[in-house]
């Protein structure tokens, strides 16, 4: 039970003046002593946020999970409540309150301060933001608000400084001209603000130090049903993170290209052949005067499309004499997939032939006609506009396959 009266007066915890402020991820140190009558031993203390959440208990158990492994008791059970919140969250935003327990010869006794320590909770003036670009050239931007007082540069995981590359791109941001070929799957950079301190209780910035990975990798979400992406569907690509945290962003490549847009899924609603290639995402993670780039390996994405500019070329001519040679090729632009089969026909009748040349080595009345090829590939078929060859006997006249001339 609390002490009352005048013997209550004895009792007392005391804060700091005014309100404490910190930014997301940083520390804070609330500083806090607390005195009671002599004869007093103090067995528990506790500190607890707007008075439903247990911040710090004696017994860990009763702590709650949120804070577990970020509240540290900087005090003892004689004077001293300091208490230190580390990464801080925007859920720590709120009144602190401290009470202790005590047993004497008689009874036991408790006290709760009857005023708190108000803390509040904002963006942080010093977490990096991620860019692209490619024009003039491709490269990487790092940048901070102009509210920090520090300026970023970028490291590589090992903590090595990316210099000559790196060259400033404004006051507050600093670009690396890089483009994604140099970059092999599952390397990192890192952004650190230089002159950064955050109030965690070391006396000097901390240096960038290596970064512990998580690679993530490229899913491609199919469209429904289907088990190819031809030319005119739309496919997503995910970005899986993984365990990788705190994440603050994205940034995509297409080859050698840094493609625009930041979020985990890269969409595409209608597909051309030149949609497809190797695609690798990066996930941008980001605290307060620090963050880093983790890089996926690379996935293949094909667009397959139905043949363009199927054609038959006859050499040397499609007006040929009795005995002589001709060779028909069949010919087309573009084909996605590149593998393909051949189809000909002669007065749209199959020849069940293959290949894509139709060699005839003395040419007779039979062999006059129309002809056409098909090719085909995954996505679809292409067919030909039709060749007609004609036959002429060694006097100059035609001959058709019936056997009947005509001039």
């Amino acid at each position: 039970m609390s002490p009352t009266g005048a013997y209550a007066q004895m009792w007392n915890v005391t804060f700091a003046a005014g309100p404490l402020a910190g930014w997301v991820g940083s520390c804070v140190t609330i500083r806090c002593s607390f005195s009671y009558p002599a004869g007093e031993t103090v067995t528990a203390v506790r500190w607890r946020l707007d008075g439903d959440q247990t911040v710090y208990h004696s017994d860990n158990d009763r702590m709650n999970s949120a804070f577990k492994g970020r509240a540290q008791y900087l005090g003892d059970l004689q004077n001293n409540c300091s208490l230190r919140l580390a990464r801080l969250r925007p859920s720590d935003q709120g009144t602190y309150r401290f009470r202790f327990e005590t047993v004497n010869n008689v009874k036991a006794d408790d006290w709760t301060s009857k005023t708190g320590q108000q803390l509040r909770v904002s963006a942080s003036p010093c977490q990096p933001r991620l860019g692209s670009r490619m024009d003039p050239g491709p490269s990487l931007t790092c940048s901070v608000p102009d509210a920090c007082p520090h300026h970023p540069s970028w490291y590589d995981a090992d903590g090595a400084r990316r210099s000559p590359g790196q060259t400033p791109a404004g006051e507050k941001a600093t670009e690396l001209p890089i483009s994604p070929s140099r970059l092999p799957p599952g390397v990192a950079l890192r952004c650190q603000v230089d002159g950064y301190w955050d109030g965690c209780g070391s006396d000097q910035p901390q240096p960038p130090g290596p970064v512990a990975l998580n690679v993530p990798s490229v899913e491609v979400l199919w469209p429904g049903g289907k088990a190819a992406i031809k030319a005119g569907d739309g496919f997503t690509l995910r970005c899986q993170a993984g365990a990788l945290g705190p994440r603050a962003g994205y940034v995509w490549s297409r080859g050698d290209v840094w493609l625009p847009g930041a979020a985990q899924d890269f969409r595409i609603d209608k597909t051309d052949v030149s949609d497809g290639g190797s695609y690798s995402c990066g996930v941008w993670v980001s605290g307060p005067g620090w963050a880093y780039l983790s890089l996926s390996a690379r996935e293949s994405v094909e667009v397959q499309d139905a043949l363009k500019g199927v054609n038959l070329m006859a050499t040397p001519g499609t007006v040929l004499l009795e005995g002589d040679p001709v060779k028909l090729r069949c010919r087309f632009s573009r084909s996605v997939p590149a593998a393909v089969t051949y189809t000909w026909y002669k007065d749209n009748s199959s020849l069940g032939l293959s290949q894509p040349e139709l060699a005839l080595q003395s040419v007779t009345p039979t062999d006059a006609g129309e002809y056409r090829c098909e090719v085909h590939n995954q996505a679809g078929l292409g067919r030909s506009p039709p060749v007609v060859i004609t036959v002429r006997g060694r006097s100059g006249r035609s001959l058709v396959s019936q056997g009947s001339w005509y001039g």
